[in-house]
């Protein structure tokens, strides 16, 4: 999707990768004025970068909240200050250091690095979550609102045309079997179409499992990774997710955890192999 700081004739335009290279310093009101005003354009226009902005909204609140009310998580009065002690007669133009010296600055820059790190990558599982935690709540309001009651502005299109139209991975839906071998018995085909919930596009297929409405949901993004996998939502849906290509698919019933887990598990190995294909 074209949205990048680059040109198209004279306007100038801002893509997805360029948006979220600039989200921390647009979050943070670091940005010019007119760099500000072109991420928000794209904003308006892509469900996904908006997903990703609102979950990395939602990590620095929860941080700065957990920072300021923990005083385990500040930095130990005066740490930078040693740390820069430290390795500084190692950076000294000219400067005689010994063995030992130079073990002890190594030392703790290595463990100031490791404690960004760790850190960073805590960061980054959050943002994983938190994004998620967002797909999936879409997820439960698109079966809310379209397999159970309509309610959606947008009318549902074929899937077809959503291939031809948005992504390609949607044709391979329409001709899904459903899961079989599974302990309730049968599993029915009552609807399969592409619908828009939340301004967020899925390919939707909606089964009949032991008397509940079930739907499969397919989208662009990351699920809760190949193993299907439950998620927690504000819902009183359950899901279960898993990723296919780079799709993340959701699994959306008011049955028992366990049924709607075994649903995904046995849709997980086909839909892979189809969305990994198109």
């Amino acid at each position: 999707m074209r949205h990048g700081l680059g040109r198209e004739g004279d306007e100038v335009t801002v893509t997805c990768r360029e948006a979220r290279e600039l989200a921390d310093p647009f979050l943070s009101d670091q940005l010019l004025v007119e760099t500000t005003n072109e991420i928000v354009r794209h904003l308006e226009t892509c469900a996904a970068c908006r997903d990703e902005f609102a979950a990395r909204r939602t990590l620095r609140t929860r941080l700065q909240s957990a920072v300021a009310a923990s005083p385990a998580l500040a930095p130990r009065p005066g740490f930078a200050a040693d740390l820069t002690a430290r390795l500084r007669p190692a950076a000294a133009p000219g400067a005689v250091i010994t063995r030992r010296a130079w073990i002890e600055s190594w030392w703790a820059a290595a463990a100031a690095l490791l404690a960004l790190l760790g850190g960073g990558l805590f960061a980054r599982d959050t943002v994983r979550r938190s994004r998620l935690a967002t797909l999936a709540a879409n997820a439960s309001g698109d079966h809310q609102n379209c397999a159970i009651t309509f309610n959606l502005r947008e009318r549902p299109i074929p899937l077809e045309d959503a291939a031809r139209r948005y992504d390609p991975a949607y044709a391979s839906l329409a001709t899904l079997d459903p899961p079989a071998g599974l302990p309730g018995g049968a599993v029915d085909v009552l609807d399969r179409h592409s619908c828009v919930f939340e301004e967020r596009r899925f390919g939707h297929v909606v089964f009949r499992y032991e008397g509940h409405v079930v739907s499969l949901l397919v989208t662009s993004g990351s699920g809760a990774g190949s193993t299907p996998a439950l998620v927690t939502t504000d819902t009183p849906y359950r899901v279960a997710s898993f990723d296919a290509g780079s799709h993340a698919v959701f699994v959306v019933s008011d049955l028992p955890e366990r049924d709607v887990l075994g649903v995904a598990q046995a849709l997980a190995a086909p839909v892979a192999r189809r969305l990994s294909t198109s």
